[in-house]
């Protein structure tokens, strides 16, 4: 396995705290193939492309510190896989199947595999329910879907008792408990770290998702933090859901003394500034917390 990774050396590295960076976006472009279930769905070649790009911006400094997730559905797993070791591998030529990567990526590994899925990350909407007709219609009709999950969701889904569909404060929950369990693993590396067993501090992950998950915690922070009507400001600039491949990043930064979890969020359109939207903030712990209370679970 070729990586490019160069490590840091020199005293400002030493000094650095260890950090956790987790990189959460949204999947690339999807076949729809009336053959197969939307568990099945892969990338489009143009999918393929748009996750290669991705990997060029965030792409894994070190692979070997790097793991890749995705929510169940191959497509998500295909573009978190991409997007790490897409700039990592000179193998990977950009037409790989979700197989296909696995067997490049883990060619050296003796146990395991680098690319996982995690059912947080996934979503459910049955279009037959009551919840799941609006909700459909909000995403290819009205194109306003994280309007509807924002003002309707949450109180729709008590409404007709759905307890599965995927709501505003669920999606954003589920996110949560992704964040609260690297702030554990951040301990625990943070350790290995100290006792020099890796000279590189940072451990990557990239989170691969749908529409609507990633975004209702994004969403959620920037209430929490900024307001109701900052996190409208958003809203009105992206009222359905993320572009293909578009996501945010967390990182945890930890001294062995104290932890700092800071979102990243950015959302640039160089032909109207107007438009931009810019959230760089440290989240606290009880933010995450509240978060993941609100879910009711």
């Amino acid at each position: 396995m070729k990586n490019r990774f160069e490590s840091e050396t020199g005293q400002e590295q030493m000094d650095k705290p260890s950090k956790v960076i987790m990189h959460f976006f949204r999947h690339a472009e999807q076949e729809r193939d009336p053959n197969k279930s939307n568990q099945a769905f892969e990338l489009t070649n143009k999918g393929r492309g748009q996750a290669i790009e991705k990997g060029k911006t965030i792409g894994a400094q070190n692979l070997n510190q790097a793991v890749a997730f995705g929510s169940p559905r191959k497509r998500a797993q295909q573009t978190s896989a991409y997007a790490m070791a897409g700039k990592s591998l000179d193998t990977i030529t950009g037409s790989e199947s979700l197989e296909e990567l696995k067997e490049k990526i883990d060619k050296d590994l003796k146990v395991g595999s680098k690319i996982g899925s995690d059912p947080r990350l996934d979503f459910y909407l049955d279009k037959n329910s009551a919840f799941g007709s609006q909700a459909y219609e909000a995403v290819f009709e009205k194109k306003n879907y994280l309007k509807f999950l924002v003002e309707k969701s949450d109180k729709l889904a008590l409404e007709t008792n759905d307890k599965l569909a995927s709501t505003y404060s669920r999606q954003a929950g589920s996110v949560a408990k992704i964040v609260k369990k690297y702030t554990s693993v951040s301990n625990s590396w943070n350790k290995l770290v100290k006792k020099g067993t890796y000279e590189d501090k940072n451990l990557e992950r990239f989170l691969g998702s749908h529409g609507g998950v990633v975004e209702s915690f994004l969403l959620k922070v920037i209430e929490k933090i900024k307001g109701t009507e900052e996190r409208n400001r958003l809203l009105s600039l992206m009222p359905n859901q993320f572009d293909y491949t578009e996501g945010m990043d967390i990182s945890i930064a930890n001294d062995g003394q104290s932890q700092i979890a800071h979102l990243s969020f950015k959302k640039v359109d160089p032909a109207n500034p107007e438009k931009n939207f810019v959230f760089e903030e440290d989240i606290p712990a009880k933010i995450i917390d509240e978060i993941i209370q609100e879910t009711g679970e």
